[in-house]
């Protein structure tokens, strides 16, 4: 005599209704920990051609460039483009041929929002740099939770938010909440 193998139709039926009563429950969860890994990776981004650019102003004892920019020529104002960091040597804030240019890094994720700063900064050849800054990511959602900033202070010390209050939510230098 065979043996029949595999599922009833009723077993296939109670499988599919688990699998889908898991996903529904699942999915959520999985979606908010997608806008925090976007959102993390955007500020290690920004983090390590800022770091590179204050790095090589102390090794060189030059001043470095960070902007933002659409052509890797000129710099821009808005931080969810591309960012490069170069040694500017005529001073005319574009990378010329002549320029030195230290790292560049792609665009923001489309699905990431970037405020609270505008320009280049420029790193001086003792770590300093022109203007203290914070930029903070936030998610599409707007959800305070999944934001965060990466610090820079006047000295040209990097340092990404941190929960220091444990509300849930990042603090800037000044000790604010963030806020998308």
């Amino acid at each position: 005599m065979l043996k029949q193998r595999g599922l009833t139709l009723v077993e296939l039926m109670i499988t599919v209704a688990i699998v889908a009563i898991l996903m529904t429950v699942g999915a959520p969860g999985i979606s908010s920990m997608l806008q925090q890994n976007q959102v993390i990776a955007d500020i290690n981004n920004i983090s390590s051609v800022a770091r590179a650019a204050r790095f090589t102003a102390v090794d060189e004892g030059t001043e470095v460039i960070l902007c933002p920019t659409k052509d890797y020529k000129k710099c821009k104002n808005n931080w969810k483009e591309a960012k490069m960091a170069f040694i500017d040597e005529n001073g005319n804030g574009e990378l010329d041929e002549n320029d030195i240019l230290i790292a560049a890094t792609e665009p923001l994720s489309d699905s990431n929002k970037v405020k609270g700063i505008s320009g280049s900064l420029v790193f001086g050849p003792d770590g300093s740099v022109s203007k203290q800054a914070t930029i903070e990511i936030c998610p599409s959602s707007k959800d305070n939770k999944s934001a965060s900033a990466l610090l820079i202070s006047l000295y040209g010390r990097l340092a990404v938010a941190t929960d220091s209050d444990n509300n849930g939510i990042k603090e800037d230098a000044d000790g604010a909440d963030l806020s998308c």
